[in-house]
């Protein structure tokens, strides 16, 4: 059973019918070569040639592939790999780079680190607000059921190469 402490034991439960779903909803490019893992396939360690896209990205976090210039900016930055970020941090990274996007901006990483930090949260990462009183939103959720078995595979030619697996004893501030 997949949890904070076991990655190797997510598996996924996403239907055919729903990758198609994904597919479509969001405009996932079949040049990236979607497809369900099979039944025993964790998402990590990676499947060569492949890496895992859980569904909560897309529908929580407003995510899309190809991933933005900003986003992996920031996963580059903090030496941190997209699978391994769950979605309340990508969620806000995702919303700063919309909220200033629709300010007429671009977004800004240093900007971004202004406001966020790394934070470990079990096998997983999470952006964490820096500080309470300089937060650049007022509410997001906190619970999120069922994330880590609904997930499917695509070419890891998504990922720039050199974006590699965080250990946990490599924090950065």
């Amino acid at each position: 059973m997949a949890n904070k402490s076991n990655l190797s034991g997510c598996f996924n439960i996403l239907t055919q019918k729903g990758l198609y779903w994904y597919i479509d909803s969001y405009a996932i490019p079949t040049s990236l070569h979607p497809v369900l893992p099979k039944k025993d396939t964790p998402i990590y360690p990676f499947v060569p040639g492949k890496i895992g896209i859980y569904t909560r990205f897309f529908y929580y976090c407003n995510c899309r592939l190809p991933l933005t210039k900003f986003l992996v900016g920031v996963l580059l930055f903090h030496e941190v790999h997209l699978t391994q970020v769950n979605p309340f941090g990508l969620a806000k990274v995702c919303h700063f780079e919309l909220a200033c996007r629709g300010l007429g901006s671009e977004p800004d990483l240093n900007v971004f680190r202004a406001f966020y930090k790394l934070n470990w949260s079990g096998n997983w990462y999470t952006f964490e607000v820096r500080d309470k009183n300089s937060c650049c939103y007022t509410w997001i959720t906190t619970s999120i059921k069922d994330w880590k078995d609904h997930f499917f595979l695509v070419d890891d030619r998504c990922i720039p190469e050199f974006m590699t697996w965080r250990l946990k004893n490599c924090m950065l501030t």
